[in-house]
This record gives C-alpha cells, sequence and structure tokens, in this order.
C-alpha cells in the first residue's frame, strides 16, 4: 500500500497573518502549493492520502472550511484526517464538516483492507489527550498497522535538543498509547506533524515517521510505500512548490531523503540503501 502524508497546513484566511516556527510560514503560497503536492501524491500512485493535523493555524471555522475544500476537492483518492492541536484552539474545527471527514475516513479504511492494513486516527482533545477519530485501528486479515497522528507517538524531545531545534510538546498520554500499540506486537507505522521535522526512528514494533510543515520551507511531504507481506516500508520524500532560495539544507531535516525499513523479531530495522537516487525529492506540480 502506497500512501502520501503531508501535515501542517497551517491554513488562514486572515488578511496580512504572518507566523513561523523554525521559517517564516508562506500563507500566501498555501493554496496552490497544496493542490499541486495532492497531485503529486496521486500522480505517483498513491492509494490514499494522509493529513496528520494543524489544518489551520488558528482553529477557525472559516480556515478550516477553505483547507479542506481544498484537499478534499483537489484529492483524487480517499483521504483520513485528524485534528491538531491548532485546530482545536477554538472547538472541533472540524464540527461544519465532520460529515464529510467521516465519509473519507471510511473510503480510507476500505482501501487499506484490501491492502491487509488496519487504519487508525489519533487527534487530539483541547486538553492535549488522545481522542479517538476515524478507525480503530483493527481490521480482519490485517497483517500491520497504520496510525495517523498529528502528535507523534514517540519521544522526540531529546533528540530535538541535540538537534538545537525548539520542542513544541507532545501528546498528554502518548506514552500511554505508544504501550498499547507496542502491546499488540503487530508491524506498526505512525505517521505524524507537529514536530515540522523530517525525521523517521524505530520502537520496537512502532515505526514513527514525521513530516514537515507544508506551511514553511522545505515544504515536503511524503510518499511511505508499506508491503505487509514482506513487512518492508520504503518512505520517499517529496518536495512542494516554493522560493527556490529557500529549499537549502535545514537543521531541521532528520533523516535521509529516501529511507528503507524492515520488520523483524518483532522490531523495525534500517536498511542499507546502497545508492541514493538522483532527484529523489521530485518538485511537485512539475
Amino acid at each position: 500500500m502506497r500512501i502520501g502524508v503531508l501535515a501542517d497546513l497551517h491554513w488562514s484566511v486572515a488578511p496580512g497573518a504572518a507566523a513561523r516556527w523554525h521559517a517564516p510560514y508562506d500563507f500566501d503560497g498555501l493554496e496552490a502549493r497544496c493542490r499541486a503536492t495532492v497531485h503529486a501524491l496521486a500522480a505517483r500512485g498513491c492509494d490514499l492520502l494522509v493529513l496528520a493535523g494543524d489544518l489551520t493555524h488558528d482553529g477557525d471555522g472559516a480556515s478550516c472550511e477553505a483547507a479542506l475544500d481544498c484537499v478534499l476537492g483537489a484529492s483524487p483518492i480517499p483521504v483520513a484526517v485528524v485534528e491538531g492541536n491548532h485546530d482545536v484552539l477554538r472547538d472541533r474545527a472540524f464540527a461544519p464538516r465532520r460529515a464529510d471527514v467521516r465519509a473519507a475516513w471510511r473510503r480510507a479504511e476500505a482501501i487499506a483492507r484490501e491492502r491487509l492494513v488496519a487504519l487508525c486516527g489519533v487527534a487530539v482533545d483541547r486538553d492535549g489527550r488522545w481522542a479517538p477519530v476515524g478507525g480503530t485501528g483493527s481490521a480482519a486479515g490485517a497483517l500491520a498497522t497504520v496510525a495517523v497522528s498529528h502528535y507523534p507517538l514517540a519521544p522526540h524531545a531529546e533528540r530535538l535538543d541535540a538537534a538545537g531545534l525548539p520542542f513544541p510538546g507532545e501528546l498528554a498520554d502518548r506514552r500511554l498509547l505508544l504501550e498499547l500499540l507496542a502491546a499488540t506486537r503487530v508491524p506498526t507505522v505512525a505517521l505524524s506533524g507537529h514536530l515540522h521535522v523530517r525525521d523517521a526512528s524505530a520502537h520496537e514494533n512502532v515505526l514513527q515517521i514525521c513530516v514537515p510543515a507544508l506551511a514553511e520551507p522545505p515544504y515536503e511531504a511524503a510518499v511511505v510505500e508499506l508491503d505487509p507481506l514482506a513487512q518492508v516500508v520504503r518512505c520517499t520524500r517529496i518536495r512542494g512548490a516554493g522560493r527556490a532560495a529557500e529549499r537549502a539544507a535545514a537543521p531541521w531535516l532528520l533523516a535521509a531523503a529516501e529511507e528503507r525499513w524492515s520488520f523483524a523479531d518483532g522490531a523495525w530495522s534500517r536498511d542499507e540503501v546502497a545508492a541514493p537516487r538522483r532527484r529523489v525529492l521530485a518538485e511537485a506540480g512539475r
């Protein structure tokens, strides 16, 4: 199964909106970049699209509507969306489009089941705790689990500190959820945003993959290819459209642009990639 992953759009319809985390957000170019990236992921043969939270910057209904209109309207493949901490700043931001989001989840779950994968969603409530959404992570005959969570389920505080990067906090009950997934002993892939970093790490049977924000350079998304029979995952990063001057290497790119992982004896391990392919970071829309 091939999954397109993007996160942290931080959509804002507020006039003159300005913000930054690692770098200034490009609010003006977000709509075009989002559409181009969604099309690029579908063109790469992705079976479904995952949007790992923080669609909005302020959690307002107008920005939520605009973000969902763009993603759901542009995507020719099923979409699985979870809320992030910014999306619940004011309220349950998806409420006006809850039926659309749930219908999209059902289509994404069906695709995953066909490919022997159980899909589960991990949203967040206003207290920063786990709020189940979409699938439950159980499916008859499934050989692997994919968890979609805005907050990473693996610990990152020390890793970010070592890289000199700010730590934006974590899911209040992250450890409990990680323990529950680990107890299944099923090969599991967690797809997340929130940290605005490119990273991947293994924690027993849970492979944590993080994607940077689409709101700021380098405007990355990812293609995650999971083979539940061979128990192998390949992750390839792609770049959305953005200013060429902002595409230099950055300290928040903590993992290689292309990685391969294998599952054996109850744990994930990174495989050696013999030679990086040229132009691994494809330009969306080109």
